[in-house]
């Protein structure tokens, strides 16, 4: 069915569609393919804000599209600049956490090239090192892998640009305060 009067009304009544967000063409088909259509609130009010640039603070309840809402600007930023080096870091505190994070990332940038891998413990670093090395551009990290790599030479941190601290109070409450600074 068309509809044509419905960008009218979503204007009328502040619902954003993820077309007036003005994203790189080529994100449409990620966030097509992940079934977003309307902004959620959080998504109306940080992705605007984080692709001008800004820092955000932004709470919301499980399931209303927290991780698009700063993924999707994320993605935005990266298909302009170098590629094939870390320019993103996203630290969480489990490994759960980290696998769905990258998910969401491997719907949204969909056609876009962009790479993304998981650092966490509890698995070999092998594959985390050669992802590195292969060129990911979108880091996310548990604190302590993350901080062995680093030691060990293998994650260098020197071109990243965009830093996310998801569920940060989650990863003080764990102890990982000393770790993140």
């Amino acid at each position: 069915a068309h509809f044509p009067n419905i960008d009218r009304l979503l204007k009328k009544w502040n619902i954003l569609n993820f077309e007036q967000f003005n994203l790189d063409p080529r994100l449409m088909v990620g966030i097509k393919k992940s079934g977003y259509d309307i902004a959620t609130p959080i998504q109306e009010a940080a992705i605007p804000a984080a692709l001008r640039g800004r820092d955000i603070i932004g709470t919301a309840q499980t399931g209303t599209g927290k991780t698009a809402a700063f993924v999707l600007p994320i993605l935005n930023k990266l298909l302009s600049g170098p590629r094939n080096v870390a320019r993103a870091l996203i630290v969480t505190p489990t490994r759960e956490l980290a696998d769905q994070i990258h998910d969401v990332i491997r719907v949204l940038s969909a056609g876009t090239k962009l790479k993304s891998t998981t650092i966490y413990g509890g698995v070999g670093a092998a594959p985390q090192v050669h992802a590195m090395r292969n060129g990911a551009e979108i880091l996310v990290a548990c604190p302590g892998r993350l901080l062995d790599l680093i030691g060990q030479g293998h994650a260098r941190m020197g071109n990243i640009e965009v830093l996310v601290l998801d569920e940060g109070d989650r990863m003080f409450d764990m102890g990982f305060l000393p770790d993140v600074k």
